[in-house]
C-alpha cells in the first residue's frame, strides 16, 4: 500500500466517523436502507484475529449483528438458537455478537453457564463504535445487513426466525416491524415523561402545590384521545374526595363532608399551601365507576383515611314559595339571562333556578350556602330574583325574597354524605 493510499483511507475513514457522529445525533445512527460503513473493529473473541473490518464479516454473506448484556436473560437464552442458526447457513450467513462489557467478564459469563459454555460465535468486546453506529436502549438488538451491505432491518429477537434468515439471505424484502427505541429515556426521569400518552392504560400522578396552575378540578372525557381523566390543580383534599364520589357537577355542597377533627386538623388548610394538593389520573376503557372506586383507594391509602358513602339526613337551606302569587317568575322569559352582583346583592335575572343553585350557591367550598341549598318551589321556568351577595341569616335571606313570594327554611332531608375517618 502506498502512503498516498494510506492517507485517502485514513482520511475516508474520519469522514466516516463524523458522518456516523452526526447521523446518530440527528437521526439515531444508521437506519434501514443505509449502507453500512467501513470501520475496524477491535477486541474480537472467537475470531481468527483479535481484530477486523465489519466488512470482513459480509464478505459475499449476510450478516446479522446481535447486541446483548450479560445481564440480559433474554439475550443470554437466545445463544444456542443463534449458535444452531449459524451452523445451519454457515455458507450464506454470519452472526457477529457485540456487547459494551469487557473481555474478562464475557468470558466468565460463558464459562460459568454450562448451557452456553461450548457456544464460540464470534463476539466484539469493550465496544463504543459499534453502539454509536447502532444505539439503543434495550437488548437484544438485530441489525439485519444483506449481502449487498446494506440494512434490511433492525429488530428485537423475536424477529429471528429461519424463514426470516432465509428470507434475508435470498435478498428478498424483510417486512420486519422495527424496534425503534427512546434514546431520550432516562431512568432517573418519571416515567410518564417518555410514554405514549395513546398508549397508556392507567395513570395517576399526586403532588403537593404547584405555583402558577389555577385552582381547578373535574372528572370528564378528554376529547383528545377519550380517556377517562379526573383532574384537580392546587385544591384541598375534600375536592379530591368529591370527584371521587362521582359527586363533581352535582351541587355538593361542602355541608356534606362528615370529616373527624382529627383529619380536618391534620390536613387542615395552611397560608403557606401546604396542604394543597394536585392530582391528575387518566383510565383507558374503563366506567366512571369503576374509575371513582380506583380514585377512593388511592386518596384513602395516600392520606390515610377511611372513606365511604352514605345517606343521612341533614340540615338543608330549603327554598319554597310563600303565598300564592308568583312574582319570582321573569316577566319575559325569551330575554337573555344574567346572574351578576352589585354592591351587597346578587341579581338573577332571567334564569333557570338549578344553574345557580348547582353551580353558585352549593358549589365549591366556599359557597353561598353553609348548608345544601335546595329548591323546593317546583317551578321550572325563568325566575328574576335578588339575594344578598353573602349569607349571614335566614331572616336576612327573606328579607330579599319577601318581594318574590319566596322564602328559606332550614328543614333536614335525606342527602348522600362522604364520610372521612382518620385510619
Amino acid at each position: 500500500m502506498t502512503f498516498t493510499k494510506y492517507k485517502i483511507e485514513i482520511h475516508a475513514f474520519i469522514i466516516n466517523i463524523l458522518i456516523l457522529s452526526i447521523s446518530t445525533t440527528q437521526s439515531q445512527g444508521m437506519l434501514v436502507g443505509d449502507r453500512i460503513s467501513d470501520f475496524e473493529l477491535k477486541q474480537i473473541l472467537n475470531y481468527s484475529s483479535d481484530k477486523a473490518r465489519l466488512t470482513d464479516f459480509t464478505n459475499n454473506k449476510a450478516l446479522l449483528v446481535d447486541f446483548w448484556f450479560t445481564a440480559c436473560a433474554s439475550c443470554i437464552e437466545s445463544f444456542p438458537k443463534l449458535d444452531s442458526i449459524q451452523k445451519e447457513f454457515k455458507d450464506d450467513l454470519n452472526i457477529l455478537l457485540v456487547t459494551f462489557e469487557t473481555r474478562e467478564k464475557v468470558l466468565k459469563t460463558f464459562s460459568t453457564l454450562k448451557r452456553i459454555s461450548h457456544i464460540k460465535l464470534p463476539s466484539v468486546v469493550a465496544d463504543t463504535l459499534m453502539h454509536l453506529v447502532f444505539p439503543h436502549t434495550s437488548a437484544p438488538h438485530e441489525i439485519w445487513i444483506g449481502k449487498d451491505g446494506k440494512i434490511k432491518a433492525i429488530t428485537d429477537h423475536r424477529s429471528v426466525t429461519r424463514n426470516n434468515i432465509k428470507s434475508l439471505i435470498a435478498d428478498k424484502k424483510l417486512n420486519l416491524p422495527v424496534k425503534k427505541d427512546n434514546m431520550g429515556y432516562s431512568f432517573s426521569d418519571p416515567l410518564i415523561q417518555n410514554l405514549d400518552i395513546d398508549k397508556i392504560y392507567k395513570s395517576t400522578i399526586i403532588s403537593s402545590y404547584q405555583p402558577g396552575l389555577p385552582a381547578s378540578d373535574g372528572m370528564y372525557i378528554s376529547p383528545e384521545n377519550g380517556f377517562l381523566r379526573a383532574q384537580a390543580t392546587n385544591v384541598h383534599f375534600q375536592n379530591l374526595y368529591q370527584i371521587a364520589y362521582n359527586q363533581w357537577g352535582n351541587g355538593f355542597n361542602y355541608s356534606r363532608f362528615i370529616i373527624d377533627s382529627s383529619v380536618v386538623e391534620r390536613i387542615r388548610e395552611t397560608q403557606d399551601e401546604q396542604n394543597t394538593f394536585c392530582y391528575d389520573s387518566w383510565w383507558r376503557d374503563t366506567s366512571r365507576n369503576k374509575a371513582c372506586g380506583e380514585m377512593q383507594k388511592e386518596l384513602d391509602h395516600f392520606f390515610n383515611l377511611k372513606s365511604y358513602l352514605e345517606n343521612r339526613k341533614i340540615p338543608c337551606l330549603i327554598l319554597r314559595r310563600a303565598g300564592s302569587k308568583r312574582r319570582f317568575i321573569s316577566a319575559d322569559s325569551s330575554g337573555r339571562g344574567d346572574a351578576y352582583y352589585e354592591k351587597d346583592t346578587f341579581f338573577l335575572e332571567n334564569v333557570y333556578l338549578k344553574y345557580p343553585i348547582k353551580n353558585i350557591f352549593n358549589y365549591g367550598k366556599y359557597s353561598w350556602s353553609p348548608f345544601q341549598f335546595i329548591d323546593e318551589t317546583g317551578f321550572g321556568g325563568r325566575v328574576t330574583i335578588q339575594l344578598p351577595k353573602k349569607f349571614e341569616s335566614i331572616k336576612q335571606v327573606n328579607r330579599f325574597l319577601k318581594e318574590f313570594d319566596l322564602e328559606v327554611v332550614i328543614e333536614d332531608r335525606w342527602q348522600h354524605v362522604i364520610v372521612i375517618n382518620d385510619n
